[in-house]
């Protein structure tokens, strides 16, 4: 693995936790733990992880009961775990959400097979095969969870969303595949821009959108750094200029469909204005007719 990969194990049993855990720190990966269910669906939103390893038979909250509330807010690939002999309703477990099955006790290599399977099959849906990006799969579930956090933090998490400044010409005039290159180029650039806690996809066409912790001001930072970076290679392979609108929750939106509604009334608003610009929302934008991109 070229980058480690965190494994939430949700697991009631302190003995298998310990069994577990161990296999999985020697194939490489990061382990967080839960000890039941409830305490698996606490810990979600902050530990990120790129797979579940979730038993099936626990008290209070089992793992179907589990994998149905995960489900509500996230896509991340979830590996059942179930004792070898035991009755498992897999029809339920499928309509969930499940993708796959594990029967305890396993060996490491079925264990490192399995997990490989369902990671790459996962990596396959949720990147987009052009630049490499966290596609809009991604990025729903993503936001999702950052969304479905306990509203007493008092987390301000804002949303910029860019695309690419007359886009259709360099496709028209230059080619798809220059197109294709601007694209590529643009998601390098702005890759390089973005730091730690700072998240990047590409969401559709020539649409990104970077997902900040922290207000519209602080976005309005990372905007203009990927908008400037990009601009100074505006003639290198027909790469444009690009516009940014941002918007942030909860101060300027109470739900996703608002907040994505007024970041991108913001990013009209910079086309209107000239294009090449960063705009923030301000809640007294007026409702621009959609400009040429």
């Amino acid at each position: 693995m070229t980058q480690q990969q965190t494994v939430l194990l949700i697991e009631d049993s302190a003995t298998q936790r310990a069994i577990v855990g161990a296999l999985l720190e020697r194939l490489g990966y990061r382990i967080v733990t839960a000890v039941d269910g409830g305490d698996g669906l606490r810990v979600l939103s902050d530990a990120r992880p790129d797979l579940i390893l979730l038993d099936v038979v626990m008290p209070g909250l089992d793992g179907w009961d589990t994998l149905e509330r995960i489900r509500q807010s996230s896509g991340v690939p979830v590996i059942m775990l179930t004792a070898r002999g035991e009755e498992v309703d897999l029809v339920r477990g499928l309509r969930a959400g499940a993708d796959d099955y594990l029967a305890k006790p396993f060996r490491q290599d079925e264990l490192e097979a399995r997990i490989e399977a369902v990671l790459r099959r996962s990596g396959q849906a949720r990147r987009d095969a052009l630049t490499g990006l966290p596609n809009r799969r991604s990025f729903d579930e993503h936001f999702d969870g950052l969304l479905n956090r306990p509203r007493s933090r008092g987390e301000t998490i804002s949303l910029v969303l860019f695309d690419l400044d007359d886009f259709k010409q360099v496709n028209d005039v230059h080619g798809h595949q220059a197109g294709d290159r601007a694209l590529q180029e643009v998601a390098r650039v702005a890759l390089r821009e973005v730091r730690l806690n700072e998240e990047l996809f590409r969401i559709g066409g020539e649409e990104f959108a970077i997902v900040v912790s922290g207000d519209g001001d602080a976005a309005a930072k990372v905007a203009e750094r990927v908008r400037a970076a990009v601009a100074a290679q505006e003639r290198r392979d027909h790469v444009t200029t690009l516009s940014a609108g941002i918007a942030s929750f909860p101060t300027d939106a109470q739900t996703k469909e608002d907040l994505v509604q007024r970041a991108d009334l913001a990013l009209y608003a910079a086309k209107a204005a000239g294009k090449n610009r960063v705009v923030v929302w301000t809640g007294d934008l007026p409702v621009p007719r959609r400009p040429a991109a």
